[in-house]
Order: C-alpha cells, then sequence, then structure tokens
C-alpha cells in the first residue's frame, strides 16, 4: 500500500507543480507569496516522501506526518486566500490546496494509524503442548525463563 501511496504523492506534486507554473505564467492569477512558498513546500515534501517511498525507507510515522503537515498547510492556505480579494483561476484551486485534498490526506491518514496499530500487534500461537513442557496432562504448563 505504500507504493500506491507513492503513486498519489507523486501524482500530486506533478499536478501542483504544473498548476503553479501555469498560475505563475498567466496575467489573471495573482496568488500571494505566502501561498506560493507553501505549495512549493508541499512539493519539495511530495517529492522526498516518494523518493523515500520507493527505496523502501519511508516509515508509517514519516508518511503520517508528511499527510498531517499538508492537512495544515491546505487548511492554512484556504483560510488565508478566503480573506484575500483576489480573483481565482480553476489552477489556482490546485496550487492552494482544496477539500479534495483534505479529504483524501484525512483517509490515508486514517488507513496509515489502522496499518500502524495492526503491525505492531503480534499474535503468538502456543505451538507447544504440556506434555512436551514436562508437566502432566493434568496441569497447565508454565513459561520458562
Amino acid at each position: 500500500m505504500k507504493k500506491a501511496i507513492g503513486v498519489y504523492l507523486l501524482l500530486q506534486a506533478v499536478i501542483r507543480g504544473v498548476c503553479l507554473f501555469l498560475s505563475l505564467r498567466s496575467d489573471e492569477s495573482s496568488l500571494p507569496i505566502v501561498v506560493l512558498i507553501t505549495s512549493a513546500l508541499l512539493m519539495a515534501g511530495a517529492v522526498y516522501m516518494v523518493v523515500l517511498t520507493f527505496l523502501d525507507k519511508a516509515r508509517l510515522r514519516q508518511l503520517s506526518r508528511f499527510f498531517v503537515f499538508l492537512m495544515v498547510i491546505t487548511v492554512f492556505n484556504i483560510i488565508f486566500m478566503f480573506f484575500q480579494p483576489v480573483e481565482m483561476i480553476p489552477t489556482d484551486s490546485w496550487v492552494t490546496g482544496n477539500l479534495f485534498d483534505l479529504l483524501m490526506a484525512g483517509i490515508i491518514l486514517f488507513y496509515l494509524t489502522r496499518q500502524k496499530y495492526y503491525i505492531r500487534a503480534k499474535y503468538v500461537s502456543d505451538t507447544q503442548t504440556g506434555e512436551e513442557n514436562g508437566a502432566s496432562s493434568g496441569q497447565k504448563a508454565r513459561p520458562t525463563a
């Protein structure tokens, strides 16, 4: 599943980069510099996580932290742009982030949290019977140290 998350992050970084380039080249777009910087940070973080994911060095905690960072930055950008008197073109919503980004990050974060819980759980089955440990059939076998 980490590979699928890596592909999602790669696609998101590419789409965000293309839309950022189109917004910078357009005369109609006038995004504030704060939004451009946070978008560039998200793209750099996504590319870093993609590299770690494809090298099999990404940990669940790193991925979870990145998605929390993505959610915080997206909420910041949405709130910041709400108070700005700026006309937005359609590609600007991909640069600032939208509710779809928040929804996907929340779902992936929930999945990563559940996966971490299940990966840490270790089920040990008792393969030895009481007779193999030297106990009689009526007594429970005690673990040895």
